[in-house]
């Protein structure tokens, strides 16, 4: 490789990952979230996702080939429009067509099980050689090492390998695709962290996002979810990185978060009307270029983004304001030899959708249809969930303790309490409990200097991300809080970027970034900590003969312990400054261990629902007790 080819790839790689932490990070996360990896469907919204990718493949949007069931009626997810279907969340399949295309071609030469264990051990080599780069690392002791683990590795997969069928490989790539997502979303925090913070906060926080919280939970599974909060974070460090820059430097970087939150359009158009709108509002009042070009370029950037949903949702239905999601879902039961379903005697147009020979609608109309959509649904929802911040019951069962809820039925899942509350799902954010003590500080220092500036353009890059990750949060949570709680939401998924924000915000406690002053003291609690919760669940599991409601609510009691403690010592932290770093460290890995006990034995005891990827993890999962 010639030297500027050379200086061109680093060049690329810096602007990607930051630097070599950052490259080790998202390599990592890869490693782990494969431990888990099953080739198979375990939400049935999937089936429309992966029938969908199957049709995207071939160069159409309309579902004719029904690989992953049996009917068209028994998939959720799909949708009709002059006798075809449909599917959903074209923006997030779109970025799978390119796995696909990649994973057929090299399966044309290597068994696809193979493929995938030489996939993973290459990931792993990469990820060897990266560390042993380090200074605190022996580099040749480290490389022999790591290889040796990862040779065995592959060659126990190899040794165990089972056949996976090659039309399997449509799926494998949708589970590829959101894997990687989540582990850029742990880069991007690891660079969000790290610009206020420092690289070992920055590191901690990036890391704990795809071990510790519900974001490495969804990761192999495909839902929008993390592809969303894998968005919202890259627009947020985006608007931070403008913070931090002057003029066009600036404008590019707030440019590039209007871009990622357009594209959310593609994937959930109602996700990306609050994403879009709380981001506008805030860049404006903080923004110190308010100029015609800035907000043309910015205008064009997000109409730019846009254009995919519009022109798909054009091709759909000839109306671009109307999304495949507004239109009748298929409800009948037809056979995968014909084209598609039969519209159902309740199946008739909605407003806008007009049918054969109508007439494609003006810019009026749909202008109208949007504002119709937009105030119907976001109205409603908006007034549901401040109506809901009044009911503390509901509230509780939210974002505190589960269980059997009341009113959820969980005959979907077979009547077993698999669902978690918010903490419960991610006690880091017990954190979060020394907020009202910091904010005290804040308006008992309202007659000092340090008070913030009235006006939010003189605020500090730091507290402008703030009030952005602040009113995310808030919004998101709100227009979701009408559905929940709701069976099958295993770790209130629907709150999946609030919770990914959440990280955010609990590692701007200084509480929290004094827990990895000492780095090999904090590594040491986490890594004990999960040794400890690991123990005590499957101890708990085996000696009580738990079934897996009952192993996932005994999981869930454990993880709210953890939190509690981690909420007290952070909380007495940040009132006194007589309890040592270390102690802070041990408090919060303890929840963290908890919670990456939970993601490890969700796949490998709790749901079991497909073939392992690496066949070698399904030997150590048949040793493990099968719930």
């Amino acid at each position: 490789m010639s030297a500027d080819w050379r200086s061109r790839f680093v060049a690329t790689g810096r602007w990607c990952f930051g630097d070599r932490r950052g490259l080790v990070l998202w390599l990592g996360l890869l490693c782990w979230f494969g431990l888990t990896w099953q080739v198979g469907i375990f939400i049935n919204d999937t089936y429309a996702m992966a029938n969908t990718l199957v049709a995207l493949t071939e160069g159409q949007l309309h579902v004719t080939e029904l690989r992953y069931s049996l009917t068209f009626g028994s998939q959720p997810g799909l949708y009709e429009y002059q006798g075809r279907a449909y599917g959903r969340n074209y923006g997030m399949l779109a970025l799978a067509v390119p796995l696909v295309w990649v994973l057929e071609g090299l399966a044309t030469v290597v068994a696809p099980r193979l493929l995938l264990a030489g996939l993973w051990a290459g990931v792993g080599f990469v990820f060897v050689t990266q560390v042993a780069e380090f200074a605190w690392f022996d580099r040749s002791r480290t490389r022999a090492v790591g290889s040796m683990l990862v040779l065995t590795l592959f060659a126990a997969s190899v040794l165990t390998a089972t056949a996976l069928p090659r039309d399997q490989l449509a799926l494998v790539a949708l589970q590829l695709s959101t894997m990687l997502l989540a582990a850029t979303a742990g880069l991007v925090l690891y660079r969000l962290v790290g610009r206020f913070h420092g690289r070992r906060a920055g590191l901690a926080a990036g890391l704990l996002l795809g071990v510790a919280t519900p974001v490495g939970f969804w990761a192999t599974l495909p839902k929008r979810h993390t592809v969303v909060a894998t968005l919202v974070l890259g627009a947020v460090y985006a608007f931070a990185v403008s913070r931090t820059r002057e003029g066009d430097a600036a404008l590019r970087a707030r440019a590039g978060a209007y871009a990622l939150a357009g594209y959310i359009t593609w994937i959930h158009a109602y996700e990306a009307l609050f994403v879009v709108a709380v981001l506008g509002a805030v860049d404006l009042a903080t923004a110190r270029d308010r100029s015609v070009r800035a907000l043309a370029v910015l205008g064009l950037v997000l109409l730019v983004a846009s254009t995919p949903m519009l022109a798909t949702n054009y091709a759909i239905s000839g109306n671009p304001a109307q999304p495949p999601r507004v239109l009748p879902g298929v409800d009948t039961e037809v056979s995968p030899a014909t084209d598609g379903p039969t519209a159902g005697p309740d199946a008739t147009p909605t407003p806008g959708s007009g049918g054969g020979s109508d007439p494609p609608p003006s810019p009026l109309d749909v202008v109208r249809t949007l504002v119709g959509t937009v105030s119907t649904f976001a109205g409603r929802n908006l007034a549901g969930g401040l109506a809901v911040l009044t009911q503390p019951e509901r509230l509780w069962h939210i974002f505190v303790r589960s269980g059997t809820i009341p009113g959820v039925s969980s005959g979907a899942n077979d009547y077993e309490p698999v669902d978690l509350a918010a903490l419960e799902a991610m006690p880091l954010l017990a954190g979060l409990a020394a907020l009202p003590v910091l904010a005290a500080r804040r308006v008992r220092a309202r007659v000092d200097e340090t008070l913030l500036p009235l006006d939010p353009r003189d605020w500090s890059p730091t507290r402008q991300t703030d009030l952005l990750v602040v009113s995310l949060a808030a919004i998101l949570t709100v227009v979701y809080l009408p559905r929940l709680p709701i069976h099958s939401s295993l770790t209130v998924r629907y709150l999946h970027p609030v919770m990914a924000l959440g990280v955010y915000g609990v590692w701007r406690v200084p509480a929290v970034r004094a827990a990895v002053s000492d780095t090999r003291w904090a590594v040491g609690s986490y890594l004990a900590s999960v040794a400890v919760a690991l123990v005590v669940l499957l101890a708990g599991i085996g000696g009580l003969g738990l079934a897996v409601g009952e192993a996932v609510q005994y999981n869930a009691l454990w993880n709210l312990a953890a939190a509690v403690v981690c909420g007290a010592v952070v909380v007495a932290y940040t009132v006194s400054n007589r309890v040592p770093d270390r102690t802070v460290a041990v408090a919060v890995a303890l929840p963290a261990g908890f919670a990456s006990a939970y993601l490890l034995l969700s796949g490998l005891v709790y749901f079991r629902y497909g073939s392992y990827a690496f066949d070698v993890v399904r030997v150590l999962a048949d040793v493990l007790p099968a719930l």
